[in-house]
């Protein structure tokens, strides 16, 4: 690879010849595609966005509080994968993308530098903000519509959609801030943004998302998420002596994170995209993106559960973040239990799979931790020993090995420039998969 430009191979069938900007739908066509530079510094802004939420939350973590995090969260998680998206559909290194990505890395910072404010005072900045990121967007997808109609369909009403929330946005700064018709206003928006690509997902088949590039950018949002969690293990224990009653429930928290980290990318997170690739069922792949959105907020509200039960241990708040940590924990597990069965969906056979019972499980002895009447000592160590029973026992389930070789099988084909006709055909063609499977 040189000059920051990924390496490429193009694979196709044998006697065809693609369209230079119009590739045939049934064409099997195989492009590596790396995160870029500033793909990567574009996804660190999401580091101090996380930690203004974080904070936010922190400071109000009533009911309402909670509300306006999660609304404010959606935002921001939408405003990436945005970003990620249009990578992983049109590539990262056009100058089209790379100049307008530069100008979203400026109005995420205006968002990001109004997330930790009072909605009456930095309501209006932020609705310009995002707005502008909204235009940005737009014109990313008004530029790749132009290529043909090939790409139109799809891309014209991406950008129809990302023009009309932008309107949305822009008009509700004018409004008075956090005030009900504003933030009504910025849920019609968000609302709008979050459908568009469910309503016309039957368009997207020229422009599915890369199969290795956008797992990539996902899995590091995650590691940008968990991370935040050690950060707010830190920052709680820094109000407290150290002795083993903060040391102790600091490394129990610290086990809990790097137990989901486990758990996360012990999955096969690629096969849905796969399952776009070979057999056009988009919908699976939406749910798989989709389906990140309530794990990453359940990992930064996860944190700060823990780092401020760590600052507030013995006191009347503990009991507060006790239940944050409970309803985040159950969030994110029933949400790796959603991924693994949107992957079991891609396989077509629901083989035996202990996993997706014991992460079920584990969610609901989660959820029993709100019922329950512990300090932050018994708290922090309860959680940490459920996430590390759980992760090794998807560490080790045969189900985890298969479905993991299936989404290795399904690459090497693309790659062979030999695409499958389904998910499951490239297990069954690949003899060394089915001795695994018949041994397992």
């Amino acid at each position: 690879m040189t000059h920051s430009h990924p390496d490429e191979v193009n694979i196709h069938r044998p006697g065809e010849v693609p369209a230079p900007d119009q590739p045939d739908q049934g064409e099997s066509v195989y492009q590596e595609q790396k995160v870029s530079w500033l793909e990567l510094f574009f996804d660190l802004i999401f580091v101090v966005a996380f930690d203004q939420l974080a904070k936010r939350l922190g400071q109000s973590p009533d009911a309402a509080g909670l509300l306006r995090f999660g609304l404010l969260f959606v935002a921001v998680w939408w405003a990436w994968a945005g970003n990620a998206t249009f990578a992983a559909r049109y590539g990262n290194e056009t100058r089209t993308y790379r100049w307008g990505t530069l100008a979203q890395l400026v109005s995420l910072g205006m968002i990001a530098l109004t997330l930790r404010g009072d909605l009456m005072d930095t309501g209006a900045a932020f609705a310009l903000a995002y707005g502008a990121n909204r235009v940005i967007q737009a014109g990313l997808y008004v530029a790749v519509a132009r290529r043909g109609p090939a790409v139109a369909a799809f891309a014209g009403r991406m950008s129809l959609a990302f023009g009309a929330a932008a309107a949305l946005w822009l008009l509700s700064a004018a409004l008075p801030g956090g005030s009900a018709v504003q933030i009504g206003l910025w849920c019609a928006a968000l609302l709008l943004d979050v459908l568009t690509p469910v309503v016309i997902r039957n368009h997207s088949r020229h422009a599915l998302p890369h199969e290795g590039h956008l797992p990539e950018r996902v899995g590091l949002l995650q590691i940008i998420a968990l991370g935040a969690i050690v950060t707010e293990i830190v920052g709680g224990s820094r109000q407290q002596a150290l002795d083993a009653g903060n040391l102790i429930p600091a490394l129990a928290a610290i086990v809990t994170a790097v137990a989901l980290w486990r758990m996360y990318f012990d999955q096969a997170r690629a096969l849905p995209l796969l399952g776009a690739r070979v057999e056009q069922r988009v919908g699976r792949m939406l749910a798989w993106l989709y389906g990140h959105l309530p794990f990453t907020l359940a990992a930064v509200v996860l944190g700060v559960g823990l780092g401020h039960g760590l600052a507030a241990a013995g006191t009347a708040q503990a009991a507060g973040d006790q239940r944050l940590v409970a309803a985040s924990l159950a969030l994110a597990l029933l949400t790796l239990a959603f991924l693994r069965w949107n992957s079991l969906r891609v396989t077509g056979s629901f083989y035996p799979d202990r996993s997706l019972s014991v992460l079920l499980l584990g969610a609901g002895l989660a959820v029993g931790l709100v019922f329950l009447d512990l300090d932050t000592f018994r708290v922090h160590l309860a959680v940490a020993a459920l996430t590390t029973a759980l992760a090794l026992i998807i560490a080790t389930d045969p189900a985890t090995r298969r479905l993991g070789r299936l989404e290795q099988a399904v690459l090497e084909r693309l790659e062979e420039g030999d695409q499958p006709g389904s998910v499951q055909d490239a297990l069954d063609g690949t003899p060394e998969c089915r001795t695994a499977d018949t041994s397992a």
